[in-house]
């Protein structure tokens, strides 16, 4: 349902919208849509986490922005992930990097420092299926 009723928006920095504020404005990213989908979740006795990856979407052949979604603890089956910006549950499109209780816990990259200059940074990020590139050099 968030996936059909929320709009999908790029925020690329910050910390993600409580989950009163996702529903008011009717949109999100990925991380306020993670959120929100844990707030009911846990409001539903179920115990969740909130990961940070990469989702290689079908047609994507590059360019890929970090991604958010959730796993929550289903009694009997274990830890299960799924992203409710895109309406699937979590399988070999997606890459984890962190996984926290709070969004907070979970960021791939942080850091501080202090004094003048300037600071930046660049990453590349190339995902393909296993044995793809074994296959492609046969």
């Amino acid at each position: 349902m968030l996936h059909e009723r929320l709009r999908r928006s790029t925020r690329p920095e910050g910390a993600p919208l409580p989950p009163i504020e996702t529903l008011r404005r009717g949109e999100g990213s990925c991380r306020d849509i993670a959120v929100l989908f844990l707030a009911a979740a846990r409001s539903q006795g179920f115990a969740g986490r909130f990961v940070s990856g990469y989702y290689a979407e079908p047609g994507n052949e590059g360019d890929f922005d970090l991604h958010a979604w959730s796993e929550l603890y289903v009694p009997g089956g274990g830890w299960r992930g799924f992203d409710p910006t895109v309406g699937l549950a979590v399988a070999e499109r997606h890459v984890s990097l962190a996984v926290g209780a709070r969004p907070e816990q979970a960021a791939p990259v942080s850091g501080s420092f202090r004094g003048g200059g300037r600071s930046s940074m660049s990453a590349h990020v190339s995902i393909s299926e296993a044995g793809a590139h074994a296959e492609a050099g046969s």
